[in-house]
């Protein structure tokens, strides 16, 4: 097998087009017998193997979905990504990952860069359709830039963006759909439970300032505390990153700052973890202590210790639903069923 033969090798080899031959690997009974024949002989005798692209040519399919992430070891984007991979492969569609490690990336020039690299790269390779997880869509500020190229994506092929609701800076198209993924009921549903505990000095711990999951979550918990007559103030809300390490920062800054406290919302377990660490190292305080609680489930919370209280989004319902749209959308029908219940819950640990 010569595993370097390409298309145009073969279509060279037959004296035909390269369209011919993409109409030969594709069974175009226009085609005419004899150009079957002889396309089908070369491609046989060079074991020739057609890719996906080649197959796209003249059906403009090519079955392959793109999906954009800004850090696959994100435990939100990974178990996404995995339920969203069976469920188009089971429909006969494959997924290419396109991970921009942008997450920790300062530089905002070179996120743009990269990401919008990748966008491009996309287009270039005709895929089906396009699965927006995180990055620049997830600033509270998208650069301009980024958003023309978002827009000539848009223009080419169906794309699903996940989290947002609505961006009004990209012009409304029937190529694009929005699955929004609500942070302000799982922020009340978890502030709510921590007062009902009768905790009354709070302290927010993680998340980008520029995100806007930060911000909304933040701005609720804020919210709820008002709303129930606890003060608060900015000294006593940090935020750093996603991580565990910005977990850990921000028990070194509340340790510095002497704060008081007895209940501390992180943005999501994994900054949790990284506060019960850096507690456990530089103080003497005990967990019992105070109340910890965390806006987003991640799966490895069941083996912490202690296991934290947290939110779970639903991110199994998320990914289905994005699956439904997305098939739903390629193969022109209309959705055979309702999409899954995304309703978050409660998830009760041992830290509060």
């Amino acid at each position: 097998m010569n595993k370097n033969i390409t298309i145009k090798d073969i279509a060279k080899l037959a004296s035909v087009s390269v369209s011919t031959v993409s109409r030969v690997i594709n069974h175009d009974p226009s085609v005419a017998d004899a150009t079957q024949k002889k396309v089908s002989k070369v491609i046989n005798e060079y074991h020739y193997q057609p890719s996906m692209i080649a197959r796209g040519m003249v059906s403009k399919k090519t079955n392959m979905i793109a999906v954009i992430v800004s850090d696959i070891t994100n435990p939100y984007f990974n178990q996404f990504v995995a339920i969203l991979e069976k469920r188009l492969l089971l429909a006969g569609y494959t997924l290419s990952l396109f991970d921009s490690q942008t997450a920790l990336t300062t530089d905002k020039d070179s996120v743009l860069a990269i990401e919008s690299k990748i966008v491009n790269q996309i287009r270039e390779n005709h895929f089906d359709a396009t699965i927006i997880l995180g990055g620049l869509i997830d600033r509270l500020n998208i650069p301009q830039d980024y958003l023309k190229t978002l827009e000539n994506l848009i223009s080419e092929m169906p794309t699903i963006i996940v989290g947002r609701a609505n961006i009004t800076e990209l012009p409304n198209s029937e190529n694009l759909t929005y699955l929004n993924r609500d942070q302000i009921i799982p922020t009340k549903l978890l502030v709510n439970y921590m007062l009902k505990q009768k905790h009354h000095q709070f302290i927010f711990i993680g998340g980008n300032a520029s995100a806007w999951i930060t911000n909304d979550r933040t701005n609720t918990f804020k919210e709820v505390l008002l709303e129930n007559n606890v003060p608060i103030s900015d000294d006593y809300i940090f935020n750093n990153n996603f991580y565990f390490q910005d977990g850990y920062n921000a028990a070194k800054h509340v340790i510095q700052s002497q704060l008081s406290f007895d209940a501390v919302v992180a943005i999501n377990d994994r900054v949790a973890m990284g506060f019960l660490r850096g507690i456990k190292d530089l103080t003497n305080l005990d967990f019992s202590e105070f109340a910890l609680g965390s806006c987003e489930f991640f799966e490895e919370n069941a083996f912490s210790i202690p296991r934290i209280t947290s939110v779970d989004h639903n991110i199994e319902a998320l990914s289905n639903s994005a699956a439904q749209l997305l098939i739903a959308t390629l193969e022109k029908q209309s959705l055979q069923t309702s999409l899954p219940d995304i309703t978050p819950k409660l998830i009760l640990g041992e830290s509060c």
